[in-house]
């Protein structure tokens, strides 16, 4: 196997598949990366079984082949290379990397040992807006139970029907979702698609489509969710389980609502949250028609009191947050205000905007 590439498109694709290399593993094969040389492209994949990414490449192909190499030292090696371009050439069991002067030599793996990955070619494609998932998968991931005990809270569940796709997470204290129409070229749907994406493909997933503009494709097949985009296919084992029915959890729309300007709540909040301990997290907040007051006691530390302007259209309430799930959610929006719907001091609060709705429990004061 011999071919040429420039450098810093070789290093770009690289880093975009080097996730799956990155989980402790005992098996060296699933730390590195096989290259396939095929007439005037080169095939990239990675895999630690659970995430597979397989990304292509054009380049100058001198001989077809393939190896398996450390993605660890691999990358390495060629980042510290100048912006030039590289020969790669593999002698035996070593992979020889030439760019200008310099020339790296790298021992190699079998190949063979490298997982059978299928790259999926025939499965039925749904059209989705890469801006549009972007969007939806940051306005989840923050809400999903990381070290929940019940697994299905350790992904977002994907709900596809009709002309348009949800997303939904929660961790048990808080939920978050979010809708949004399919691309107009996509055919309406017939059939309910729905599962559950683990939170470490949907990380991956998030750097890989973040300033996308080329549609992606998803296609469920086989106990596998690939997104397919320019390039790059993106292969994960869902989470087998029933997700809890989130509908039953939203409530209808609410009377008492709180128009406040996001930057000054969210920066009150993070003042208040210096103050917050592991066994002192609530942060109490005192609604009233013309303003919220902020405060925060915590024994050996101190307290802090603010009073942010806001429009409060309920009766004055006293109700504590953890200050935390309030600032995940609005560090996240773009709007200059938010409205929150109250419907008691031990009942949730529901953020509600077109498209998206964010639930949160309130904790004692």
């Amino acid at each position: 196997m011999k071919f040429n590439i420039n450098k810093e498109i070789l290093l770009e694709t690289l880093q975009k598949i080097l996730g799956p290399t990155t989980t402790k593993q005992n098996f060296p094969t699933l730390n590195s990366v096989l290259i396939l040389a095929t007439h005037n492209k080169l095939k990239f994949i990675t895999t630690d079984l659970d995430i597979t990414i397989i990304s292509t490449q054009e380049a100058e192909i001198i001989d077809k082949g393939k190896t398996l190499i450390p993605m660890k030292r691999f990358v390495s090696n060629v980042r510290e290379l100048p912006p030039s371009n590289i020969s790669v050439e593999l002698v035996k069991n070593n992979l020889l990397i030439r760019c200008e002067k310099i020339e790296f030599k790298i021992t190699t793996f079998d190949p063979e040992e490298f997982p059978k990955i299928e790259e999926k070619t025939e499965a039925s494609f749904i059209k989705i807006d890469p801006q549009d998932l972007e969007e939806m998968i940051r306005f989840t991931s923050f809400c999903v139970g990381y070290e929940d005990v019940n697994y299905v809270l350790n992904g977002i569940l994907f709900e596809v029907f009709g002309d348009k796709i949800n997303l939904v997470s929660t961790d048990g204290k808080r939920l978050s979702f979010v809708q949004r129409r399919l691309p107009s070229t996509q055919p309406t749907l017939s059939s309910k698609l729905s599962f559950i994406l683990p939170i470490k493909a949907i990380i991956e997933l998030h750097k890989l489509i973040k300033e996308r503009e080329e549609e992606v494709f998803l296609f469920v097949e086989d106990n596998k969710v690939g997104f397919d985009f320019k390039g790059t296919q993106f292969l994960a084992r869902p989470i087998e389980g029933e997700f809890p029915n989130y509908s039953q959890y939203i409530p209808q729309e609410g009377k008492d609502k709180l128009i406040i300007n996001r930057k000054s709540f969210l920066f009150a909040l993070r003042r208040a949250e210096l103050l917050s301990t592991s066994d002192y997290q609530s942060v109490k907040l005192e609604l009233q028609k013309e303003g919220v007051a902020l405060s925060k006691s915590t024994p050996q530390l101190g307290e802090v009191k603010e009073v942010v302007e806001a429009s409060f259209s309920g009766a004055p309430i006293q109700i504590g947050f953890n200050p935390s799930y309030l600032m995940d959610v609005l560090k996240n929006l773009e709007d200059e205000s938010v409205v929150l719907e109250f419907f008691g001091p031990e009942k949730p609060a529901v953020l509600r905007k077109e498209g998206y709705v964010y639930l949160i429990l309130p904790m004692k004061i």
